[in-house]
């Protein structure tokens, strides 16, 4: 049996390059050969054990490369095609399918979680995910790099159009990290009118400002609640998007809102985080409070044919590994060392 090199969780803290037998294309599936595979900080937070992973399973949600082998009656692509696999494998059945909401799947599994996902030479496509259009042709002028982004995108354009962003309108982003980048990124594209970021980080204050953050401020040093408001002619961020799962910086995100303002949670937290809420603020002045995470098919699917213009992307890949060196990958996200760390195979 032919095998393959992958990189296996084992359990917290432990990720190693292993040997794998080559998937081999069932009834309805489809072998996708990686070309590149992004790393996620829910990978770490798996690395740290602050979410599930089976042990043994071959990590990596964001992922594109070429498809390698069709299982019988497979239709959906061809042989050759360049594609981005959404991760997330639904029922297609439950009051969530029902609803487009894929990402809330009752019967919800999801490739780098239950199954094995992108750290590896080749990846199964389960027959299910086939049928649903998972698997995602890339447009020409998307390289894979970029390519294996579109699952990150697609989760920021689930958050920005959770917050209602339009042509306009204020974005408050609380960190700077790769998500946090994404943001900024998306929501100029989006037309956002001013983008306001809070980041600690000097380094990641500058690849804020260079991805065209309208404002960039160190919450150590500057009153960020206060130059929101002057920014705003005093009324607070039209929506506010708190990409660290860090609770002070979401209980200082809740009060960055304008009235009726829309407060979107998108990153996970520490199992044992706890917030401090002030149920007057949210009350009296309508806040809206909410979290999203992971995206929709359709969200996928739109973000796939936007990747074209969304050149800047580029620049939050820092790090590229060859899968020999993948838990390299782990080490300088646990670092923060950089921004995006992606693992290529060969």
């Amino acid at each position: 049996m032919a095998t393959m090199q992958a990189c296996i969780f084992h359990g917290p803290g432990d990720v190693r390059v292993g040997e794998l037998p080559v998937p081999v294309a069932g009834p309805g599936e489809v072998v996708v050969r990686m070309a590149s595979t992004a790393l996620c900080a829910s990978d770490i937070r798996v690395y740290r054990g602050e979410k599930h992973a089976a042990p043994g399973v071959v990590q990596g949600h964001e992922l594109a490369g070429t498809v390698e082998d069709l299982g019988a009656s497979v239709t959906e692509t061809a042989l050759g095609e360049r594609v981005a696999v959404y991760p997330v494998v639904a029922c297609g059945e439950c009051f969530f399918c029902a609803l487009g909401k894929r990402n809330r799947c009752l019967r919800r599994v999801t490739l780098g979680y239950d199954l094995n996902g992108g750290l590896a030479e080749f990846v199964l496509v389960p027959a299910q995910s086939v049928r649903m259009g998972h698997v995602v042709r890339l447009p020409d002028a998307v390289p894979f790099p970029i390519g294996a982004m579109a699952e990150p995108v697609a989760c920021t354009l689930n958050s920005l159009e959770t917050c209602q962003v339009r042509a306009g309108t204020s974005l408050a982003v609380l960190g700077a990290g790769p998500m946090g980048l994404i943001h900024i990124v998306l929501a100029r594209a989006l037309g956002v009118g001013k983008v306001i970021v809070s980041e600690p980080v000097a380094a990641r204050r500058e690849a804020a400002a260079a991805l065209g953050a309208t404002i960039v401020l160190d919450p150590t040093r500057e009153d960020v609640a206060a130059v929101v408001k002057a920014e705003t002619g005093g009324l607070g961020a039209d929506a506010v998007a708190i990409t660290i799962g860090h609770v002070p910086a979401i209980e200082e995100g809740i009060k960055l809102a304008r009235r009726q303002g829309i407060v979107n949670i998108f990153a996970g937290s520490p199992p044992e985080a706890r917030l401090s809420l002030d149920p007057n603020f949210l009350h009296y002045n309508e806040i809206f409070l909410t979290g999203t995470q992971n995206a929709t098919y359709d969200h996928f699917r739109r973000t796939v044919q936007l990747l074209p213009q969304l050149t800047d992307l580029r620049r939050l890949i820092t790090h590229t590994f060859p899968l020999a060196d993948a838990p390299k990958a782990f080490d300088v996200r646990l670092n923060l060392d950089g921004l995006k760390a992606e693992v290529v195979p060969g």
